[in-house]
C-alpha cells in the first residue's frame, strides 16, 4: 500500500502573476510551520512538491522536521496556464464543466490528472510521501477517484490543506482529509 500525502500549498502572495516564482504570504509561511508540527510524527520516507515556489516552501518545514530532502518533479506542477488570467474564477468555472478544455498553451484538467496519476502510480508500494501540490492538481485526483466531485472539492478545498490517499495496484482505495479540529484523518472515500 502506498500512502500519499497530497498538501495543497499555503497562502501565495496574488500580486506576484508568475505562477513558478509566486511566494507564500506571511499568513501562509506561518500556516506551513503549524502544518508542518501537526505532522510531526507522521513516518514519512520521502517528501516530493511541484517545482513551484509556494508548493515547495509549504513542505519546507515538514522536511527540515522529517530530516528529508524534498524532491521536485515537473509532473507536479499545477497545470500550465495560457497567461495570467485576469478572471481566472470564471476560467476555472469553465474547466471544471468541461474537463478537456483549456486555451493554448495550457492544460486542461484532464492533462493534469493524467501526469498527477502517472506520478502517484510510479511511486514504490511501501512508500509513505508527502506531496507540496495545488488545489487544481488534488482535485483532479479527487475527479479521478470520484468522478463528477472535482470541482466541489476544488471549492472546498482550504490553503494548505492535506488529503491523503491509499493506492493499491494503481487504484486509489482510500482518500482522506486531515482534520484541524480534530488532528486526524478523516474518511472521504
Amino acid at each position: 500500500m502506498t500512502i500519499i500525502d497530497l498538501i495543497r500549498h499555503a497562502e501565495s502572495d496574488m500580486t506576484v502573476h508568475d505562477d513558478f516564482s509566486r511566494p507564500l504570504t506571511q499568513k501562509g509561511y506561518r500556516k506551513s510551520q503549524q502544518l508542518a508540527y501537526n505532522l510531526r510524527q507522521i513516518p514519512y520516507s520521502k517528501i516530493f512538491s511541484s517545482p513551484f515556489k509556494r508548493a515547495v516552501d509549504t513542505v519546507v518545514p515538514i522536511a527540515r522536521d522529517h530530516d528529508l530532502p524534498i524532491q521536485t518533479d515537473d509532473r507536479l506542477v499545477e497545470r500550465k496556464m495560457p497567461s495570467w488570467v485576469s478572471d481566472f474564477s470564471e476560467y476555472v468555472a469553465h474547466q471544471w464543466r468541461d474537463l478537456t478544455f483549456f486555451k493554448s498553451p495550457g492544460e486542461s484538467i484532464l492533462q493534469v490528472q493524467k501526469h498527477y496519476l502517472s506520478f502517484l502510480f510510479s511511486l514504490p508500494a511501501t512508500s509513505f510521501v508527502a506531496i507540496g501540490s495545488h488545489g487544481t492538481a488534488i482535485s483532479s485526483v479527487i475527479e479521478s477517484a470520484m468522478p463528477g466531485k472535482g470541482a466541489d472539492f476544488f471549492k472546498s478545498l482550504s490553503y494548505a490543506a492535506v488529503t491523503r490517499l491509499e493506492v493499491s495496484d494503481h487504484q486509489i482505495v482510500r482518500l482522506a482529509s486531515w482534520s484541524e479540529n480534530f488532528k486526524t484523518f478523516i474518511s472521504i472515500k
